[in-house]
This record gives C-alpha cells, sequence and structure tokens, in this order.
C-alpha cells in the first residue's frame, strides 16, 4: 500500500522505494533515509512529474542527511523534471549515484518525441563525452535524435 505526503505516494518495492507525484514542501523526503537499508536508499523516481523550489530544498537536505549519516543514495529511472534540477543545482545531486534516467529524443521519420530510459551504467563511456546512446522509435524504425543540449543534459 503506497503511503502519501502531500502531492507525493511513496510505495515500497522489495529494496526500492518507488515516489510517484510531485516533489514539493510537504513531501519530507527526509524521513526516506529512515527506510534505508545497510545504509542503502535506493530510489525509483519515474513517476516525479513535479518539482518545485521548496521540493529542492527538502531533496537537498535530503542529499545533505544521507552524506552525514554514511547512507548511499542510489537514483533509478530519474524522471526528467529531477534530471533538470540535477544538473541546475550541483548541491541536488549530493554524493547520490544515478543509475538509469529518462531523456528527450525525437524520431525525424514519424514525428514521435519521447522520453527514453538511459542506462547510465551501461552508456557510461559515451555519456561522460557529451554522446547521447542510441535510440530507435518504438513507432516507426528509425533512428531517434537526441532532443536537447547534450553538455547540459548529460
Amino acid at each position: 500500500m503506497p503511503e502519501t505526503r502531500g502531492r507525493i505516494s511513496i510505495e515500497p518495492q522489495g529494496g526500492v522505494l518507488v515516489l510517484k507525484g510531485a516533489i514539493d514542501e510537504s513531501a519530507g523526503l527526509i524521513g526516506l533515509l529512515e527506510r534505508a537499508r545497510d545504509h542503502r536508499l535506493v530510489l525509483d523516481l519515474g513517476g516525479i512529474t513535479f518539482i518545485n523550489s521548496l521540493g529542492v530544498r527538502d531533496w537537498i537536505r535530503m542529499q545533505a542527511a544521507a552524506q552525514r549519516g554514511g547512507i548511499a543514495v542510489e537514483l533509478r529511472r530519474v524522471a526528467e523534471p529531477l534530471v533538470h534540477q540535477l544538473n541546475m543545482i550541483i548541491a541536488t545531486r549530493g554524493a547520490a549515484r544515478v543509475t538509469s534516467f529518462f531523456a528527450p529524443y525525437a524520431c525525424d521519420g514519424c514525428g514521435r518525441e519521447d522520453a527514453l530510459l538511459i542506462d547510465a551504467v551501461a552508456n557510461a563511456r559515451g555519456l561522460a563525452q557529451l554522446e547521447p546512446p542510441a535510440m530507435t522509435c518504438v513507432e516507426c524504425g528509425a533512428q531517434m535524435a537526441f532532443n536537447d543540449f547534450p553538455e547540459r543534459y548529460f
């Protein structure tokens, strides 16, 4: 059963906490650290739709408390609203390890635009060189193009 805090729901799935909704001042993210197992907290953020400035502040406080407490934070399936914050405000990254994230792609063949999941571990070398991984359009099978500035996104 998911727990609801303001506009966000938190559902444990195995050793992962799945977050969905909007992160704002009511999210109480620091409370997530109590759910760490063996000094490790794994968050699935694919369902995050929005984060406001107070949510960013709460996120930064959670990251700082995790570092102080020796809790390793792993971020999986990071949704685009959070990716933008991680790239704009260095403190939002903390010491967290991003293992996968959604990124914008567009297909010149059929016009489809989509946020596609990138495995940050498997594609680490290319991402470090600002090279987005190749993606195939699910609609027409054509090669999709990364639809943002790699230097801003990666």
